[in-house]
């Protein structure tokens, strides 16, 4: 989320939504009579934690936090993990379990349970692959969804990745981000034109993939690529990412040019971005905090730097490319009194033009009164760019005609800032 790459006292106040979904949230639970938990490394670890927040909890010590959770994990939250497992268990034990959706694998488990709210979730938990085997991930969250006709869980090594695919018709246009289900009305549309997949990311809520903790961009690629020849969708693939899947589907073309036939990025997150919005909050006189010199990179700054790397050492593939930018700025009340927005929106959208301008042809449109998840919000704008660059795949030609103009009925809600020359 663009949300996360703002500094530490703009994400202290988005705190108050956390928790019903974050990480830190989750949950204790209760297994039924019926209901056992596997006797693994991630198992264990789950019983540990349901036996703390149904009751365990009240006297857990910062000690005891520190040999069950890995120290990444701890230095990820800028508020107690004690006191929001606390403040969980008071809120949503006790917590029944009533299955597991798929097999639990040594270092991850996925359990299914009823809250004493009455809502149905679902516990995501990972852990180290070594022993002493601290969790790594936990969230509390909504259930993964039943396996479509059309979906199936394809095994990449060790682990397993949820894929659905539908349509017919070259170039298979692949879709990043999330699950399955954020991307149900884009894929759905273009099927009847396309074959078209989508995958459950493992370090999502609501995953039908064996679950991870927050992964790399590296880490998303070399999973992308395994799972797309594990389940023989030939290429050159359409690639179609939202938010930080933009970053990941643009070092996938980096890194493997050969199997990229175009580009579809929507609302992408710039690796430049949170340098860019940093000094300019430095230079109205409030820096954001330093970190630690001891804490280790986040995921998300291992990835920018990852692709920073890429664009250095490559130039981007020349493929037909459409960026896409959301038009609606995000609710001031969810920043810091003060907050610059306006310069906040200028810079996102300054570094998505310069994105569009770097091959030939590259398009940049705005989707005006749109936010940050434009595929839900405005899918028909994502579907008619993903045909466009289809089209433009099966007749180069299409792409070096000027762009339809987004006034007319036929034609994507959406301002075109760089059409086709």
């Amino acid at each position: 989320m663009r949300n996360m790459l703002v500094c530490l006292v703009a994400a202290l106040v988005l705190l108050p939504a956390w928790p019903a979904t974050a990480a830190q949230d989750a949950t204790a639970i209760v297994g039924t009579p019926s209901i056992e938990i596997p006797a693994t490394p991630a198992g264990g670890q789950l019983s540990w934690v349901l036996a703390q927040l149904n009751g365990g909890a009240a006297t857990l010590t910062e000690t005891d936090l520190a040999a069950h959770f890995a120290p990444a994990f701890l230095a990820a939250f800028p508020v107690s993990l004690l006191d929001l497992l606390q403040q969980t268990a008071s809120q949503y034990a006790p917590i029944i379990v009533t299955g597991f959706p798929f097999p639990p694998t040594a270092t991850g488990v996925v359990a299914e349970v009823d809250l004493v709210t009455g809502e149905h979730g679902a516990v995501y938990l990972a852990v180290e692959a070594t022993p002493p085997h601290r969790i790594t991930r936990l969230d509390l969250a909504e259930a993964p969804a039943p396996a479509t006709a059309t979906g199936r869980r394809v095994r990449i090594g060790e682990r397993a990745l949820y894929l659905d695919c539908r349509g017919r018709g070259g170039p298979t246009v692949v879709l990043e981000g999330g699950t399955t289900r954020d991307w149900v009305s884009v894929q759905t549309e273009v099927a009847t034109t396309s074959r078209v997949c989508a995958y459950d990311r493992p370090d999502s809520p609501g995953s039908r993939s064996d679950p991870t903790p927050e992964r790399t961009a590296q880490e998303v690629v070399d999973d992308l690529v395994a799972l797309l020849a594990a389940s023989g969708e030939p290429g050159p693939y359409v690639l179609v990412g939202h938010s930080m899947g933009g970053l990941y589907v643009q070092l996938f073309a980096y890194q493997h040019p050969n199997e990229v036939a175009g580009l579809v990025l929507v609302d992408p997150t710039p690796e430049e971005f949170g340098t860019r919005l940093t000094e300019l909050v430095a230079s109205l006189g409030t820096p954001a905090p330093a970190r630690p010199l001891e804490a280790p990179p986040t995921p998300q700054e291992t990835s920018f730097g990852q692709m920073r790397e890429a664009r250095v050492g490559s130039a981007h593939p020349s493929v037909p490319l459409v960026v896409l930018t959301h038009g609606r700025a995000d609710d001031p009340a969810e920043r810091p009194p003060g907050w610059p927005l306006a310069d906040e929106e200028r810079i996102w959208r300054e570094l998505h033009e310069e994105l569009a301008h770097r091959i030939p042809h590259g398009r940049h449109v705005v989707a005006e009164g749109t936010g940050h998840d434009i595929h839900q919000e405005q899918p028909e704008l994502v579907i008619e760019s993903i045909r466009s660059v289809v089209a433009a795949v099966r007749d180069p030609i299409t792409w070096t005609t000027p762009a339809a103009n987004p006034a007319t009925p036929s034609a994507p809600r959406g301002t075109p800032l760089d059409p086709a020359a």
